[in-house]
Order: C-alpha cells, then sequence, then structure tokens
C-alpha cells in the first residue's frame, strides 16, 4: 500500500454455524466444526472476509490447499488477502506469493493480508529435509516485515465460559 505496510495480519473472531454478525463473541471451539477447516472457511471466515473486504472490491478468487485458504483480491486497492495460512499450508501459500497463481502479490506496492494466520517460524514448516521449503520460509514469514494491524480474540475459562474479548 501507500504507506508502504505491504505484509498485514489480522485476527478476526469467527462465528459459529448459525451465529450472526451481531451475536456476542464467543470462543472458537474446533468442536464447532465438525468439518474442520473446510468448514471452517466457507461457513465462517469467507462471509465475514467478505464483510470486511466489500469496501476495497475485492472478489472471492476460490480456495487453494485442499479448501482450506480462500482467496480474495482487489485490484483497485493492489489487494490479496488469504485466509487462514498456517505452517501445514505454507507450501501452498508460498507458491501464492512466487506468483504461481497470478503476479499480482509479486509486486513491490502489492498488500498481502492475512487473515487468521496460524503461522509459527521458518523452523516449523514443512519436514526437516525440505531446507529449501524451510530457507523460503525464513524469508517470507520470519524476515517478511509482516505487521499486526488488528487482533480480536475471545477468552475462555478452564471450563470453557466466556471470559471476555482481547482487542488489540
Amino acid at each position: 500500500g501507500d504507506s508502504g505496510w505491504t505484509r498485514l495480519m489480522v485476527e478476526l473472531p469467527l462465528l459459529p454455524p448459525g451465529g450472526a454478525l451481531t451475536n456476542r463473541i464467543r470462543p472458537d471451539s474446533d468442536a464447532l466444526w465438525p468439518g474442520g477447516v473446510t468448514q471452517r472457511h466457507r461457513v465462517a471466515m469467507r462471509p465475514l472476509a467478505e464483510e470486511l473486504l466489500a469496501s476495497f472490491g475485492a472478489t472471492f478468487l476460490g480456495t487453494i490447499d485442499v479448501g482450506q485458504m480462500g482467496v480474495w483480491s482487489a485490484p483497485s486497492a493492489e489487494l490479496t488477502a488469504v485466509g487462514f495460512v498456517a505452517d501445514l499450508s505454507f507450501s501452498a501459500f508460498a507458491r501464492l506469493a512466487r506468483g504461481e497463481y497470478g503476479g499480482a502479490p509479486t509486486r513491490a506496492r502489492h498488500t498481502l493480508l492475512l487473515l487468521n494466520p496460524r503461522l509459527s517460524a521458518a523452523a516449523n514448516i514443512g519436514q526437516p529435509w525440505e531446507r529449501a521449503l524451510r530457507r523460503e520460509a525464513a524469508a517470507l514469514i520470519d524476515e517478511g516485515g509482516w505487521r499486526w494491524v488488528y487482533a480480536a480474540r475471545a477468552l475462555a475459562q478452564p471450563d470453557g465460559s466466556h471470559l471476555g474479548t482481547l482487542v488489540s
């Protein structure tokens, strides 16, 4: 973007199946998602992301990595948003960042926005013998200049009851 911030991350609270944007934020639970991350993307992330990205004129392009990572593009805003990038799905994300799905993410002023990323560190990517993948992960994740711009996380007590919401 114009600010020079081109690698951004956002953590959004996900709505449970049947939830509405006006409902109170609750802690997320894998038990709510018997269909795993594919259901979580389809039922929770996609509607929320489309609402968030509508003002940028973003369109949903589809999913990569077996329906887990949704990809949105807003060409007029020089923005590509990707949901649920994780250590285990890094390889597909790396292909997107390299331009294998289109050249936009490779442009210097183009912004990549990660929605609810689950990336830790390059050392956790791939298998120990995948040295090239880990080097690429180090360059893209560890040294990539990513900035958190918003995070809203529902907090739970040990018994699972709602404690509050942390916004940073």
